[in-house]
């Protein structure tokens, strides 16, 4: 078996080994297995309009701790590192005060903490309730959905984020959500004891406290929480964690979050597409045979005629195909330089893919790991 042979079956079986890996761990990370009573991050993300069958009122993106909002916040919030892709994306995550513990403080209430909104601040904070902002978080890598109804196909799906206040209430001004009910669903692994998050459901809603004491019952009050815009307001934030047992698995998990509003507007756009593709191709076609008609013609009658018109310009490159390089030295080395700088990177992007899939599953053979990955498939 020759050298290129040899190379080139090792180039397929990493693509095929390599593609069926990423495959299974869309988006990017590796299951995490929960014991009971350990600690679940809760991270917070930018505020951004809510998607959905509404029309969209604004396209600005707000940091979760920008100042207006009040929001409980740590001493030092700690930015989290992100993808490309998120940074792109207009996610700016941060750590935040919720504790959760797996199977822990189920149907407990939660006193996070209270904050004075001053009458400026409220009104930028019912402005962006009125323009339908969302309250975005990270559970697991989840994002935080609400329940919604699709009104033309009558189903409830999981729309991203939760409401940051109540833009349908018929007062002066819209009232604002400060207590959250969190469902955490969780699928128990039947090898251990052990359990995934599959699913992250959060219901606001707005309660108007007297006083922390009765912050810290979560004691349902009927008047909602109104910021007044023209004096301070005290508000105080709640929350209580409810743990689902859930037969979805962690690998379809994010099925749930797949929601298509008109399935009509898919099919109009691919049939768009088609008809775009198709009379573009047409077009190039028929430029192409006016311009090489004549010319086809032309050479395929060069031996009945006498009259020989000389090629100009861009027809002149059919006589330089064949026809021996200049400097034969010089592209050979082009070409023997490209040649080892695409099996460098290759056999490079080889080992990373290769520590990287070892390290996600926690190995700690790291040397063994290079050694294989350099000698095992050409060996």
């Amino acid at each position: 078996m020759s050298w290129s042979r040899s190379l080139a079956i090792v180039c397929i079986c990493f693509f095929l080994f390599s593609t069926h890996t990423f495959a299974f761990y869309l988006p990017g990370v590796a299951p995490h297995d929960y014991s009971d009573g350990e600690d679940v991050k809760v991270y917070v993300n930018s505020l951004t309009p809510l998607m959905g069958s509404q029309q969209l009122k604004s396209l600005i993106p707000y940091d979760y701790y920008y100042k207006p909002f009040h929001f409980c916040a740590p001493d030092n919030p700690q930015s989290q590192s992100e993808s490309l892709g998120s940074i792109l994306f207009g996610d700016r995550i941060f750590d935040s005060l919720y504790k959760l513990k797996m199977l822990k403080q189920n149907g407990t209430c939660q006193y996070l903490c209270s904050a004075t909104v001053p009458g400026e601040d409220a009104a930028f904070i019912n402005a962006r309730i009125r323009e339908n902002y969302a309250i975005n978080w990270l559970i697991d890598g989840l994002p935080a959905a609400s329940k919604k109804l699709d009104v033309k196909a009558k189903t409830i799906f999981n729309s991203i984020g939760f409401e940051l206040g109540d833009s349908t209430a018929s007062f002066n001004n819209p009232p604002l959500h400060n207590h959250y009910d969190i469902e955490i669903q969780y699928h128990k692994q039947e090898s251990q004891l052990k359990h995934r998050v599959v699913g992250v459901i959060v219901t606001p809603t707005s309660n108007k406290y007297d006083s922390e004491d009765t912050a810290k019952t979560c004691t349902t009050t009927s008047e909602r929480l109104i910021l007044d815009e023209k004096k301070e307001n005290t508000v105080h934030y709640t929350y209580r964690v409810v743990w689902t047992p859930s037969k979805i698995a962690w690998a379809t998990r994010w099925d749930n979050y797949l929601h298509t509003f008109d399935p009509r507007i898919h099919w109009f756009s691919l049939v768009n597409s088609i008809v775009i593709v198709l009379f573009l191709t047409g077009m190039v076609a028929m430029i192409l045979l006016r311009a090489l008609h004549k010319d086809i013609s032309r050479y395929n009658q060069l031996e009945a005629q006498e009259d020989v018109q000389e090629d100009f310009g861009w027809k002149l490159v059919h006589g330089d195909v064949f026809r021996t390089p200049a400097n034969v030295m010089l592209l050979s080395v082009l070409l023997g330089n490209g040649s080892q700088l695409f099996c460098m990177t290759t056999v490079t992007l080889s080992g990373y893919v290769s520590a990287r899939i070892y390290k996600m599953f926690g190995g700690d053979a790291w040397k063994k790991n290079v050694f294989l990955t350099a000698f095992l498939f050409p060996s």
